[in-house]
């Protein structure tokens, strides 16, 4: 407790420093890459306890500067559950293959997805999570918290009656006498979106599914075929037109999820059999280009050539999206 304490006490105190210690954490983890015996091991290693140190700092910094109460309730324990997953997932599925070869690794892989499927089914159902983020908790904007950027002017402006519900300013919330417009409070509406909610939670069923039906495409056709290629991508598209069309009313972060999620179909370049037929040649003649062309971008190219495709065999699974 007292070592907890220290601790707890130099990170509230620290955030700077915390979080550029994180950086080169993280960081380091791409340089192991190749450099000692099984450094993929070693490299996700690294970096899922660089990423858990990051997520436990921000829950230190968010309890210490935050404006609201923290509340650990079943829908912020699932969150946690599959931000944790999410961050060791990878080198779960390494230690597993490295211990038990290639049938224990698409067996954790499996066991994973049906935990995560289910579990954003929960958020999604029961707390109307839509749509889940990715990770479901993300990194804190520790600058804006401890700046006070994230106050809500308004919120300490105003209070609810119980029994009417009308809106009442508060005498020291109220603004300067010549910055007055004496026009009704205008109050942030947080309440879940009514309005296509069917469509919303349609669409997000499909991209929580997308990782158990293209397990079961991949088991049925092969890792190499086009045929579990074309499931995947047609799950995200449908996922994304059920969504485009209640797009106007989402709010600004779940049209930044939605745009992330559009985002990473640039990924499916880098998947097989996209990445062996087509993409892989391509990549790698446009850095060697480069590297001929632009000074010192040969000490950037290289590695990138080196190891795109054992980076390939690893990460770009269709659900590691």
């Amino acid at each position: 407790p007292e070592l907890y304490s220290l601790y707890r006490r130099w990170v509230i105190s620290n955030p700077g420093v915390v979080t550029d210690v994180e950086t080169v954490a993280t960081w380091s983890s791409y340089f192991v890459a190749g450099k000692i015996n099984k450094s993929p091991i070693i490299s996700e290693l690294v970096y899922s306890l660089s990423k858990l140190l990051s997520l436990f700092n921000d829950r230190i910094i968010n309890e210490a500067y935050g404006n609201d109460i923290q509340r650990y309730g079943l829908q912020q324990q699932i969150k946690l559950l599959l931000t944790v997953i999410h961050y060791c997932e990878v080198f779960v599925e390494l230690v597993v293959k490295n211990r038990w070869g290639n049938k224990g690794k698409w067996t954790a892989a499996t066991l994973l997805q049906i935990f995560k499927c289910s579990s954003s089914m929960v958020l999604l159902y029961r707390f109307k999570e839509v749509p889940i983020q990715h990770p479901p908790i993300p990194a804190l904007q520790r600058k804006k918290i401890i700046d006070g950027i994230e106050k809500d002017g308004s919120s300490n402006a105003f209070f609810t009656l119980k029994r009417s519900g009308r809106i009442v300013r508060c005498v020291d919330g109220a603004p300067p006498v010549a910055l007055r417009d004496w026009q009704p409070i205008n109050v942030k509406d947080d309440s879940p979106i009514n309005i296509g909610m069917k469509d919303l939670m349609q669409a997000e069923l499909l991209h929580i599914s997308k990782p158990l039906i293209h397990l079961a495409a991949m088991r049925l056709f092969g890792t190499k075929s086009w045929k579990q290629w074309f499931v995947a991508l047609g799950i995200d598209l449908a996922s994304f037109r059920l969504y485009n069309q209640q797009f106007k009313h989402l709010s600004h972060e779940q049209r930044l999820e939605i745009s992330r999620r559009k985002l990473c179909l640039v990924l499916y370049l880098l998947r097989s059999p996209m990445y062996n037929g087509y993409s892989q040649r391509v990549i790698e003649e446009t850095l060697k280009s480069a590297s001929n062309k632009i000074p010192m971008m040969s000490f950037i190219s290289g590695p990138i050539i080196q190891y795109l495709s054992h980076w390939q065999d690893i990460y770009f699974y269709m659900w590691a999206s």
